[in-house]
């Protein structure tokens, strides 16, 4: 190689390393440059290979939302109604179906107090002879006619007058006169001095019906009064099955935005059997059950699913018989007291839930007085059925509704009689068929009776049990209890418009009573409701009313 080409190959040579040199930074270059760029690529395509970052960037699956609850109620009533007519009812589970549709002037609340209802307000006359309500304004029944003092005053009149055979009758008899004053004031006036005529206005035989209805009976006296309830309530008459069912559904103009229906429908379903009412109420089939047996209280009180909830009652269970008959002469019926044992009575049928009757009105009635109970003794009751002229005892018959717990307290009296030689014999009957067995007043014996007053007071407490006006036919002393002493102190205690002096006269009332032994007084049991645990808003009146107006299911 000569110089030239050996200077010519040193500069090839230092060309091609300096090409070399620049091509391996190109490529480092790029080698830097690639990966930096796949850094990201990389991890999410590896994240989303693992779905982890799926997790980290979408957001969490919204909770599904609840079916609605059926906003549809079943209670359990202890027997068929016998009407949806407030003037012509006059048992428990009739009234208490009655009480969704159909609304009075004034009502009762939780503590026995008179609130307005279709009346805004009320004054009693000085002379306690006359009571004026005002009206609540723009009030139409289910049927759009409207609510006037001239309604009022037809109703009263209609109920009444004896012509109309209305069971509810007898309970307006103080009435003497009602006046219209204008469209939205009426005065009712008594011929005596009555202290408790706003209370018997709370009274759900003071209901007011449709004018509409009552001119169709009017017009047509088979026109059936009983099966066409239209009130100005909550609730609106849907169907009535025999046997089965009786169904109210809202109605859509009731005057009061606030207590408007929130339920799609109630079904009150007779279930005369005890426990079969209790095994529906756990399956769901029934949503309240009231005047829930006790010993079926006590099991349900554990439960997930349920709420028992008890409160006194204004209920008196009793005794009675015809004393006319003069096995019941005074010393049988003292004998009859000292005989039972009402603490066992009590702890046997109905569990401890309940309280000896000292009085024949319950301790939350207005103008009730404690009297001291006749003692457990059988050696004094046989005395006193020695006294009586019964040493060795009678046969009897005692009635009974042929529901559980009466039938149960008839049995237990029934065995405990048989210690002083009164042997009772048990006839359960349909209670619609005892009541009418009672009101004729012809076969009567013995039998279960149980008593509250629905006007929460002391002069509806006594009077239809203890007045000598109350006889039968179609009244309720079925005892035919006559004492002149009673019925001139209960006169003068409605007369009488002093609240201290009204307490007065009603104590000495409930003395005589008690010494007389008119009943053979029992017991006062707590009032049980079972209900659904989502099942809100049940309101329980002392007096037995279940107020299901508010009602909702959760």
């Amino acid at each position: 190689m000569g110089f030239e080409k050996g200077m010519e190959y040193l500069r090839n040579r230092k060309w091609l390393g300096m090409l070399l040199v620049l091509m391996l930074s190109l490529t480092w270059l790029t080698a830097c440059n690639s990966n930096n760029g796949n850094t990201p690529e990389n991890t999410e395509a590896k994240e989303g290979n693992t779905g982890t970052n799926a997790a980290k960037t979408e957001e969490p699956a919204p909770e599904p939302e609840p079916a609605p609850v059926p906003q549809t109620l079943t209670v359990g009533i202890e027997a068929e109604p016998t009407s949806m007519n407030p003037f012509n009812s006059t048992d428990g589970n009739s009234t208490g179906v009655q009480g969704s549709m159909f609304e009075g002037l004034l009502k009762l609340d939780q503590n026995m107090k008179i609130q307005p209802l279709l009346a805004t307000e009320y004054v009693v006359s000085p002379d306690a002879k006359s009571v004026t309500f005002t009206l609540r304004e723009g009030v139409t029944f289910h049927d759009g006619s409207k609510l006037t003092a001239q309604v009022v005053k037809d109703g009263l009149d209609f109920v009444r007058n004896k012509d109309n055979k209305m069971a509810r009758a007898s309970f307006f008899s103080f009435i003497e006169d009602i006046k219209v004053v204008d469209e939205l004031h009426l005065t009712i006036s008594s011929k005596d001095a009555n202290s408790a005529m706003a209370a018997y206005m709370t009274h759900s035989a003071g209901s007011v019906i449709s004018p509409l209805e009552l001119d169709k009976k009017k017009k047509d006296p088979n026109y059936n009064l009983d099966r066409s309830p239209v009130g100005t309530g909550p609730y609106k008459f849907a169907e009535w099955k025999d046997g089965q069912y009786v169904k109210v559904v809202p109605y859509d103009g009731y005057w009061n935005a606030e207590g408007k229906a929130k339920l799609e429908s109630i079904t009150y379903k007779p279930v005369t059997e005890a426990s079969t009412r209790i095994n529906m109420l756990k399956t769901g089939e029934l949503d309240i059950v009231k005047n829930v047996p006790s010993l079926s209280a006590k099991e349900l009180e554990g439960s997930a699913d349920l709420d028992i909830s008890k409160t006194p009652s204004m209920d008196v269970y009793y005794v009675g018989a015809n004393i006319t008959k003069k096995q019941y002469n005074k010393d049988v019926r003292q004998a009859m007291n000292y005989a039972l044992d009402k603490e066992q009575l009590i702890a046997q049928v109905v569990n401890g839930y309940g309280r000896i009757a000292d009085s024949a009105i319950a301790p939350n009635v207005v103008g009730y007085t404690a009297q001291t109970p006749y003692a457990f003794d059988v050696e004094k009751a046989k005395e006193l059925m020695k006294k009586g002229g019964y040493e060795k005892g009678f046969d009897a018959t005692l009635w009974t509704r042929n529901e559980t717990e009466f039938i149960a307290v008839a049995e237990n009296v029934s065995i405990q009689l048989s210690k002083i030689g009164i042997n009772a014999k048990v006839v359960p009957l349909e209670s619609g068929t005892m009541f009418d067995k009672l009101d004729a007043g012809k076969e009567t014996d013995m039998y279960i009776g149980r008593w509250s007053p629905g006007t929460g007071e002391a002069d509806w407490g006594l009077r239809p049990n203890f007045h000598s006006t109350r006889i039968p036919p179609n009244y309720n002393n079925s005892n035919f209890y006559v004492n002149k002493e009673v019925d001139k102190l209960l006169d003068e205690a409605l007369a009488t418009p002093d609240a201290a002096k009204t307490q007065e006269i009603y104590a000495n009332v409930q003395k005589i009573i008690f010494e007389d032994a008119a009943w053979t007084f029992l017991y006062s049991p707590e009032s049980i409701v079972g209900k659904r645990k989502n099942v809100a808003n049940v309101v329980i009146i002392p007096n037995g009313y279940m107020d299901l107006n508010n009602v909702t299911k959760e």
